[in-house]
């Protein structure tokens, strides 16, 4: 029988139990043990380091099971795949898999100058396109300059008149998308004694259109932009070195842009400038101002920086020179798709037209004739889905229905 709470109290008043042990002595002691503070005990770290090294050795044995049977927990690794994420991981990379080897197609817009002695310089575009299939392959060409400008083409040409004091040839723009009349703007003659005027294209790429100016017989360099060269051009604006044109500035990502002439952005000290051709890719090169000579009559000076996509929108060669060497050991430039299917590669008499695949040179698609003094002024590419065939159906127009040539199955 369990004594009750009242019987234990009076038992307590009254003497000791009826057991030995429990005397007015040990009540006495229990009492001052409550009043005093816990004691604590003492944290033990090397108790529970013994646990976990416990828990490390049963996952191991489990992991170890585990390899040594693998066909009785298939259905397990695929519930702690699930658990943990990995489905959409593996999803992910499958993804960008497919996407990388996803057939693309490229369409090259190729221009080119050709200068000869003593007559004014001429220029060609040449329209080509590759992709998977061999049915992809194709090439022509056209006269003038035809220069993708945001959702149209523009036409760049170089007019000539007769001045006072001799010829003049200046650079005209035109959309040539919008069924423009297809003549350039008129040039405004300025008075008497003016001319010679001579200048040729450099470089063309996205808005921007870079220009060699001779006059006087020395040679300037100056970067337009093409909204500017589709509006009368006054010529005594021209020859007195005034008009509107753009000068370099270093954005804020560290790459090289442009400016208006009194933007406090511009880089100092530099306004001659142009873009040239070095081993495949765009390259500034600029004119310190007081110099006292022109960059014609002395080496241009390359300038320190990277080019800006808002100048040049892809200006990567995705082959090693000495690549491009061992295979065209008279190549002088070449160009390479953004897609990296397609690599043009420019020889001191032709231009060779190739595949590519795993980042390498796979067959030669086409080949075309190098004309004497020609130099790539234009490399613009197409390859998304929306644009690549807009581009051979307009350029072709453009070109009048030049007849193509294409690639062998």
């Amino acid at each position: 029988m369990i004594p009750t709470d009242d019987e234990l109290k009076r038992e307590l008043a009254h003497g000791p139990l009826k057991r030995s042990g429990f005397d007015e002595r040990l009540r006495r002691r229990i009492e001052e043990r409550l009043d005093e503070n816990p004691v604590r005990r003492p944290f033990r770290p090397f108790r529970l380091a013994g646990m976990g090294m416990g828990v490390c050795l049963v996952i191991a044995a489990v992991v170890l099971l585990i390899r040594l049977h693998p066909g009785n927990t298939g259905g397990t690794q695929q519930q702690l795949a699930d658990s943990s994420g990995t489905d959409t991981m593996a999803g992910s990379a499958t993804a960008v898999t497919d996407a990388e080897e996803t057939p693309r197609r490229s369409v090259l817009l190729l221009g080119l100058r050709q200068d000869t002695d003593g007559e004014a310089s001429a220029y060609r575009t040449l329209l080509v396109s590759g992709g998977p299939d061999a049915s992809d392959w194709s090439a022509a060409d056209g006269d003038g300059i035809i220069m993708p400008y945001r959702t149209d083409f523009w036409r760049l040409d170089v007019q000539e008149i007769q001045g006072n004091n001799g010829t003049i040839r200046l650079v005209g723009a035109y959309n040539a998308s919008r069924g423009d009349t297809g003549t350039l703007p008129p040039v405004r003659a300025g008075g008497g004694g003016i001319g010679p005027i001579e200048e040729r294209i450099l470089f063309a790429g996205n808005r921007y259109v870079g220009i060699a100016r001779l006059t006087s017989g020395e040679w300037t360099y100056r970067m337009m932009d093409i909204a500017d060269l589709s509006q009368p051009r006054n010529v005594r604006l021209i020859a007195s070195d005034a008009e509107r044109h753009m000068v370099p500035a270093v954005q804020t990502d560290g790459r090289l842009g442009v400016a208006e002439t009194d933007m406090p952005e511009r880089l100092g000290g530099i306004d001659e400038w142009t873009l040239a051709r070095k081993a495949g890719r765009w390259i500034a090169v600029g004119r310190d101002e007081g110099a006292g000579k022109r960059m014609e009559n002395t080496i241009p000076r390359e300038l320190p920086y990277a080019i800006g996509s808002v100048i040049v929108a892809h200006n990567e060669l995705a082959l090693y020179w000495d690549d491009i060497r061992a295979v065209q050991p008279a190549a002088v430039d070449a160009v390479t798709s953004p897609a990296r299917n397609m690599a043009v590669i420019l020889t001191d008499r032709k231009i060779v037209i190739y595949s590519m695949k795993n980042g390498k040179l796979d067959r030669e698609m086409l080949d075309m004739e190098l004309k004497p003094g020609e130099t790539v002024i234009m490399a613009e590419w197409a390859t998304h889905v929306d644009y690549v065939d807009e581009w051979i159906r307009r350029v072709s127009e453009l070109f009048g229905e030049a007849p193509a040539s294409r690639a062998l199955p």
